[in-house]
């Protein structure tokens, strides 16, 4: 993600919004919904957690492991100046993210975690079993709900909400995975659903590889779309006990997230050769009724 020249703070500004609305059309739909005081911050943090992301999903690409794993350790070093007060001054991110930092006192923890997620997949970490799947998920995903924390509830509230907000992002992490599922091992080799999966729906990673829909592969889908559900609900409580001026948003990007799955559905559960989104008009809907339990019924007794 390389930064353009940029002349003036509102210049910044922009740059950091249009990129957030780039890499993420549903999340930055629902940041709308946040205070606008949090808008900007929110999106400063989520470049940095695309900073990360890019590395071991992009950069590997054209760099390989081992150069992608020593710019994974140059990205941890600018971190450590950063939380320090002391960031790089020739990039727009370090300087806007020690200012949220400087605001918002960001948890220091999981932006490590994030990193460590990176260098999971940069040393090609097998995962075996759902506790596998649920650890990794946790790095890369249920570290993004705890480092929002700051602005979305008070100081003295984080240490209660931090379990349903990293079960929200693991929920969403899982639902990435099942989305990405032929993206992942086309460009990048990767397999995300547990070998142990795998091998109980009688689904050979060759068929993957091959894009081809074979009998137990629904099956799998599902189960781990089910996990996924699990940990939303579990999240729910959580979402539900933040103040208002910050619920409307988080429940709004639960629940456009969450509905990605049943696109799955809705394609044959073909996550091999077609990547489900769910449209604009469906995600505004999504913000005033949630028909997820409803739509899902449907297209399961369809399919």
């Amino acid at each position: 993600m390389s930064t353009p020249s940029l002349d003036s703070r509102v210049d910044e500004n922009q740059w950091i919004w249009e990129s957030f609305r780039y890499h993420s059309r549903t999340f930055s739909l629902a940041a709308y919904l946040l205070p606008t005081s949090v808008q900007l911050p929110v999106a400063t943090l989520y470049l940095y957690c695309r900073r990360v992301d890019s590395i071991a999903d992009q950069r590997v690409l054209e760099v390989g492991p081992e150069q992608a794993l020593e710019e994974v350790q140059a990205v941890q070093d600018r971190l450590d100046q950063t939380l320090r007060g002391s960031p790089p001054q020739n990039t727009v991110l370090w300087r806007r993210l020690a200012e949220v930092h400087e605001q918002h006192t960001l948890p220091r923890a999981p932006l490590y975690e994030l990193i460590e997620g990176a260098v999971w997949d940069l040393e090609e970490r097998p995962i075996d079993t759902r506790d596998d799947l649920v650890s990794y998920s946790n790095l890369v995903g249920g570290s993004v709900g705890a480092m929002m924390l700051p602005f979305l509830a008070d100081t003295d509230r984080h240490d209660a909400l931090e379990p349903a907000a990293r079960r929200l992002g693991i929920a969403m992490q899982i639902t990435n995975i099942v989305r990405d599922v032929g993206e992942d091992i086309q460009h990048l080799d990767r397999v995300y659903l547990p070998k142990q999966w795998l091998c109980e729906h009688d689904v050979r990673v060759e068929s993957l590889e091959a894009a081809q829909v074979s009998n137990g592969y629904p099956r799998l889908v599902e189960q781990a779309m089910e996990t996924a559900e699990e940990f939303y609900a579990e999240s729910f409580e959580g979402i539900a006990a933040l103040p208002f001026w910050t619920r409307t948003g988080i429940r709004a990007a639960a629940r456009m997230y969450r509905e990605i799955m049943n696109e799955v559905r809705a394609n044959d559960y073909d996550n091999l050769n077609e990547r489900a989104f769910v449209s604009l008009k469906r995600k505004l809907s999504l913000i005033l009724y949630d028909g997820y339990e409803r739509r899902k019924e449907r297209l399961r007794s369809v399919n």
